[in-house]
């Protein structure tokens, strides 16, 4: 069967790392879903890669020891990951000894899977010593690797070896993928994220090219559902796509890098988990279906159009299908000018996402409660919203009928208006972004128009 060799997950991301609590809680459902691999490297960790020459210290070491044993349990293979390429002097005899010696103290503990991540790190070389000594920085880093590889191979039975180079992305090769995959050690494995830093695509096509290069299969670091840097508004729980069906005959395996928020991850893992299972039959509509019946069952058809509204991610950019429609639908009804089925068809999509909001608020348990709770508020808010909107066009509707409408009517149109208006005044106390910008660009338009019209009754 074509499937994924490796099937992991890296904690990777920018921001606030996971509690050990919740790493617990990931790789144990990781083991659930046929993970069979965790790599520990969050980029706020000091001791990973700013200060990555200290040691950790005995509390750190039990916590992740518990990983360890944990992973052991349900199959998943725990592997620390160090990040010194910020201030590493590759021909250093000193730093080579450093890294050795921390890697050993995991290895000692059971770690069998070295991860050396050298990603977003200058693009060449800093000290004066490795200019002297090298040609390139993958000249560099191949020799600084092999040297690592050499001094932990008699260390650890089984050993697997992982690199996250610094260009580990593009839709063409260097001579910097040319040298690595020359003098790095065939053993080493080198990862990958595809064409860009988070892929709308990974196609076979770009897997050969970059394999070609590097003369071995890459393994995959897929930048979803990660929502750090700009994307810290996003939460990526839509549909997984644009992933090659036989990209796994072209590559050593698939790790993905989750959100900071480790629950409401999990979805998108048992999501993901039926493309790396069944990568041919994988279909994006289906999977996420299937996983929202099989984890959420008595709000299958509420947590759906609320991935609905959060669908928008680097594999989807722009305004998620479900806004498209919506804007799609009121614009018929703009050229049909009848007001009235727009009226309709306002209030209720906005009585379903309130309805929707209220069911999911009242059955998910408190974790994912607590990572999702903003967007939920933002999806209650957009329900409310379209409701104003609704009441608002209802009111304004006298204007094109009657030229002289009563004073109470007038006021009616005035408090609608004013009550739209304080509603999308709550737009600039956002820190989420769900349903994308159409909605809410069609609600400051209306606004504008309403303001517009009653000065023709109103003056």
């Amino acid at each position: 069967m074509n499937t994924f060799k490796i099937k992991g997950v890296v904690e990777g991301f920018y921001g606030k790392p996971w509690t050990w609590k919740q790493r617990k809680d990931i790789i144990s459902f990781m083991g659930q879903e046929g993970y069979n691999l965790y790599i520990y490297a969050p980029k706020a960790d000091l001791l990973h890669r700013d200060k990555w020459r200290q040691m950790y210290d005995s509390e750190f070491e039990q916590h992740f020891q518990e990983l360890i044993e944990v992973g052991k349990s349900v199959g998943v293979d725990v592997s620390m990951a160090i990040s010194p390429g910020l201030s590493l002097v590759h021909s250093s005899e000193e730093d080579l000894r450093i890294l050795r010696d921390k890697y050993l103290k995991f290895i000692t503990m059971g770690v069998k899977t070295i991860s050396l991540f050298l990603d977003d790190i200058p693009e060449t070389l800093i000290h004066e010593g490795d200019k002297q000594l090298y040609s390139s920085l993958a000249d560099a880093q191949a020799d600084f690797s092999n040297r690592l590889f050499d001094a932990l191979l008699n260390e650890v039975k089984d050993m697997q070896f992982i690199l996250c180079p610094t260009i580990y992305h593009g839709e063409q090769v260097t001579d910097y993928h040319e040298i690595l995959g020359e003098k790095l050690h065939e053993a080493i494995q080198i990862m990958w994220t595809g064409p860009q830093v988070c892929s709308e695509k990974l196609t076979v096509e770009n897997a050969k090219m970059v394999g070609k290069a590097f003369k071995r299969k890459p393994l995959y670091w897929d930048n979803f559902p990660v929502n750090d840097a700009s994307m810290v508004p996003e939460l990526h729980i839509g549909q997984f796509c644009g992933r090659d069906g036989e990209l796994a005959q072209y590559s050593e395996g698939f790790v993905v890098n989750p959100m900071n928020q480790a629950y409401a991850s999990m979805p998108v893992l048992k999501n993901i988990a039926f493309y790396l299972n069944t990568p041919e039959q994988y279909d994006p509509e289906r999977g996420l279906l299937n996983t929202i019946n099989q984890m959420y069952p008595e709000l299958a058809e509420e947590f759906f159009l609320f991935s609905k509204a959060c669908d928008t991610s680097p594999l989807k950019p722009g305004d998620p299908e479900i806004t498209v429609n919506m804007i799609q639908e009121i614009d018929e009804f703009k050229k049909m000018g009848t007001l009235k089925l727009m009226v309709d068809f306002l209030n209720k999509t906005g009585q379903q996402i309130i309805k929707a909001h209220d069911k999911i608020l009242d059955h998910i348990d408190d974790q994912l409660k607590t990572d999702i709770i903003p967007w939920l508020r933002e999806f209650d808010y957009y329900g409310h919203l379209m409701e104003d909107l609704a009441h608002a066009l209802e009111q304004i509707e006298v204007v094109y009928h009657d030229e002289h409408p009563p004073s109470e009517k007038i006021e009616e149109i005035h408090r609608a208006i004013k009550h739209l208006e304080t509603t999308l005044e709550k737009t600039a106390h956002l820190k989420t972004r769900i349903f994308g910008k159409g909605i809410r660009e069609f609600a400051f338009d209306t606004l504008i128009t309403c303001k517009g019209l009653i000065q023709l009754v109103d003056w």
